[in-house]
């Protein structure tokens, strides 16, 4: 997907402002509704059969030859009544519950510090199968704290995943590295093969023949070396969606042929391997598939060399639900390879269909248990998207988003 990811946006005008102010809102409504409503409905459930019930007895005459006022206030009792048993169930450990809950610090942001929370260890083996679903969310200036809180705020829960960009003029970002960290979140470097700029521009120093032949061993090597010096897992999403034709690494483009892209993604990663490094999760991203694309086994370099299988998953046009939009990529991808299948950016364009496709989106997840996590891209136009992808366009989309996570099996956070 040809966007701009690296521009950061000026001053707020009022529309974001206001966009943040109903994300603040909005929320904490929908936390009242889902306190009051099923409170409503239980006490529904408790009196109507009663008052059934009491209505085929013959003390009904009684009822009825009782004063108005006596009939009132005798209702109001068993109406507060019911709900005292509704709002206590006598049990000492719930009440214990509700009293740290309110205690809880309201700030998200302190979250992935909080000594008491375990939280999931981000090693090789969790992270190749995780104890539930990774999720995150790309930011314009992630790893980024006040974006990072700002999200939590609105979706409740706190990201076990940071993505960011960096480009092949650009060394390992150790200070980005460790952020992610402190927030919470396992690192998600998407590491680009050229220098950035214009798309339309080819960069023949970065063509494939010549990274698969080691022109580029210096820079790769210290890239290496600096990541093994970290210490902490790293998923590297190299070179992406390279079954399309706008990046330089496109085997259609910058003087590439077809076989490149392998033999430069095994050098690349033979590199590592020399250097001793053990701390990376090769993600491999193709963009999603759709008629006379060539297959997706053209650009595989083989299990040996790839630890995740990934695809993107933006909306176009024509889908109205998520199996229109993943389902032919998911199964090329999955008869390809066992590994796990990880979303590496996913978002949907202003539609009339955007919250109920989000909706779906989540339903297909939950029907997918091959899709370990996926990374929602939250960027607009005024970001250097596109389109306006984020899931804060509306209130109804900010719910529906909201809703998807929380019938999610979330990895416990934060990844430590």
């Amino acid at each position: 997907m040809p966007v701009k990811r690296f521009r950061r946006p000026g001053p707020l005008p009022l529309r974001a402002w206001w966009e943040r102010l109903r994300a603040l809102l909005i929320p904490g409504w929908e936390r009242l509704r889902a306190l009051l409503i099923p409170g409503w409905e239980r006490l529904r459930a408790l009196l109507i059969p009663g008052l059934e019930r009491l209505r085929a007895l013959p003390v009904t005459r009684w009822w009825r030859s009782f004063p108005v006022l006596g009939r009132a206030g005798l209702a109001v009792v068993l109406v507060l009544g019911c709900t005292a048993l509704l709002l206590d169930d006598g049990s000492p450990d719930q009440a214990a519950a509700q009293t740290a809950a309110s205690a809880a610090p309201a700030d998200p942001s302190a979250a992935p510090d909080d000594p008491a929370k375990p939280g999931t260890a981000a090693t090789r083996s969790q992270l190749l199968s995780p104890p539930g679903t990774l999720f995150g969310i790309a930011t314009p200036s992630a790893p980024n704290a006040e974006e990072a809180a700002n999200m939590a705020q609105i979706t409740g829960v706190r990201t076990t995943v940071q993505e960011y960009f960096l480009k092949w003029h650009q060394d390992f970002d150790q200070a980005a590295f460790d952020e992610s960290y402190r927030l919470g979140g396992v690192p998600l470097l998407t590491w680009e093969p050229w220098s950035g700029g214009d798309k339309a521009v080819d960069q023949p120093e970065f063509a494939l023949a010549k990274i698969a032949a080691g022109s580029q061993d210096d820079y790769v090597k210290r890239f290496a070396q600096a990541v093994k010096k970290s210490g902490r897992p790293v998923v590297l999403r190299f070179a992406h969606e390279m079954n399309e034709p706008w990046y330089t690494w496109s085997e259609d483009r910058n003087g590439n042929r077809k076989g490149d892209y392998v033999a430069a993604w095994r050098h690349v990663h033979d590199v590592f391997r020399q250097q001793g490094v053990t701390n990376v999760i090769w993600f491999w991203c193709p963009d999603l598939q759709s008629p006379g694309k060539p297959p997706l086994s053209r650009y595989y370099p083989g299990d040996d060399y790839v630890d995740w299988i990934g695809t993107e998953a933006y909306s176009s046009d024509g889908e109205t639900t998520a199996e229109q939009l993943l389902g032919p990529t998911y199964r090329e991808l999955t008869a390809l390879s066992d590994k796990p299948l990880f979303i590496g950016e996913a978002g949907v364009r202003p539609s009339p269909v955007k919250a109920p496709l989000i909706k779906d989106f989540f339903s297909w997840l939950s029907a997918h248990p091959r899709v370990i996590g996926f990374v929602w891209f939250q960027f607009s136009d005024t970001d250097g998207s596109r389109y306006d992808w984020r899931f804060t366009t509306s209130p109804e989309a900010q719910r529906a988003f909201r809703d998807g996570l929380g019938s999610l099996p979330l990895v416990p956070g934060p990844m430590r």
